[in-house]
């Protein structure tokens, strides 16, 4: 199958599952009082961050002449063989389509099924999720420091090198384009099936969103932008905000304990 039709499955599961109704399910998500902390917190990180990485130091022609790419672990180095405009441009695509159509979906209160409170409270949750994915990806990138692959690629000149990465070749670590399609891809599919409920829908949206992700990651190592581990670890990063942020907003369930009767038994049923 081709990367591009995975892209088109995945928008159509997303349309789909939107066509359906709410099965008057309770919108699972509230505004709360530690929301006062988490959005400044947030921008802060952001801003921070940029700081930091405006204020980074540039690599220099001597120093890209002295690269070895033996130094680099034998699991990355195949890394430093690529370089691919084309392929950039699709992670750009693959993380596009990810972020906008979350974020359309999500805002519009007749395709989400809400009501203009909830979807702001949706909104906020997003916000919440890009300013630390933002934030994060910064600081990290900043302290790591962390050479690019393409600056160790001898098909690439020493000019041709210096040119591209003179202001961003120590930017490897975390992969952000990858981070970011795994915080949307994630944020994206537990939102809409906490709000639909599981079903083999929502599952196919789990499956073609990360596939979506998953190829965004793929694709910045065909670029010659990052190493499979700076991937691998943005998509752990990207997962697990896409995924804690809307589990931080649920509501409480005031009814986790109920009475079960019936002709041949009663009980007491705990929900977890």
């Amino acid at each position: 199958m081709k990367l591009k039709n995975v892209s088109v499955i995945f928008l159509m599961i997303l349309f789909m599952i939107n066509s359906l109704p709410a099965q008057d399910r309770q919108f699972p998500y509230e505004f709360k009082k530690k929301d006062f902390l988490l959005l400044p917190l947030g921008l802060g990180m952001t801003l921070f961050g940029e700081s930091l990485c405006d204020n980074h130091r540039s690599i220099t022609l001597g120093e890209i002449r002295s690269l070895d790419r033996n130094d680099v672990n034998g699991f990355d180095r195949s890394a430093t063989y690529n370089w691919s405009p084309q392929w950039g441009d699709r992670s750009d695509t693959y993380r596009d389509i990810l972020t906008y159509s979350s974020l359309f979906l999500l805002s519009v209160p007749p395709l989400f099924h809400a009501k203009f409170s909830e979807t702001g409270t949706v909104v906020l949750m997003f916000t919440e999720s890009v300013l630390f994915l933002s934030g994060l990806t910064y600081i990290t990138k900043a302290e790591a420091g962390r050479r690019r692959p393409y600056v160790y690629n001898t098909d690439l000149s020493v000019e041709e090198r210096y040119a591209m990465g003179e202001n961003d070749a120590f930017f490897s670590f975390f992969s952000g384009h990858t981070a970011a399609a795994f915080t949307a891809a994630t944020f994206l599919s537990k939102v809409i099936s906490d709000v639909h409920g599981d079903s083999i829908w929502t599952k196919l949206l789990w499956g073609s969103s990360l596939t979506v992700a998953a190829m965004t990651g793929y694709a910045r190592v065909k670029a010659g932008k990052h190493y499979p581990t700076d991937v691998i670890a943005g998509a752990a990063v990207g997962f697990a905000i896409g995924y804690l942020i809307p589990t931080l907003h649920k509501k409480k369930n005031n009814n986790r304990v109920s009475l079960i009767i019936s002709p041949n038994r009663i009980g007491v049923c705990l929900k977890l």
